[in-house]
């Protein structure tokens, strides 16, 4: 896995980028503007983008989160969904065993080792062409307490990433 981590690593000291997904440019990418997930790197330190889903894993590997990014004291895995309003708990579920997954498979992993770990789901919606965040209500009380005792990990559905 090593390996692949290298290939599928970029860093980034922008203030200010997003990550998107589609269906027509796989992995995950960064955008400077108009992405599905926001990233305000305030001091503008080296942030690092590991495309996960179509990079290190491919569509024959368990189900996965589409990427991550990270410093050197947070890591943060990215789940992102441009879905239809009556698809959301659908997406909601599988987005939460895509992270679970993703996770699980990097827990004995150095890149993550002494590091306060995070997980986003990141919902928006399209409209000509330009991503449309969504605002959700957190996840259930069970699912945060899940991931934060069994994955150590804290569970956030939002949109944005701000590093100080």
């Amino acid at each position: 896995m090593q390996s692949k981590i290298a290939t599928c690593l970029e860093t980034i000291s922008k203030k200010h980028f997003f990550i998107a997904d589609d269906i027509e440019q796989k992995p995950a990418f960064i955008k400077d503007t108009n992405g599905q997930f926001e990233v305000i790197n305030h001091t503008k330190k080296d942030i690092n983008f590991l495309k996960i889903d179509d990079c290190i894993y491919t569509s024959k590997d368990d189900s996965r989160c589409d990427c991550a990014i990270f410093d050197d004291k947070i890591f943060c895995f990215v789940e992102l969904k441009t879905c239809k309003r009556t698809a959301w708990k659908t997406h909601r579920e599988k987005s939460k065993k895509q992270l679970e997954n993703t996770i699980l498979n990097f827990k004995n992993n150095d890149i993550i080792k002494n590091k306060k770990l995070e997980a986003y789901i990141s919902y928006t919606c399209t409209i000509n062409n330009k991503y449309h965040k969504i605002k959700k209500a957190s996840n259930s009380f069970e699912i945060e307490t899940y991931f934060k005792d069994v994955l150590n990990t804290d569970l956030y559905c939002n949109n944005k990433k701000e590093f100080k």
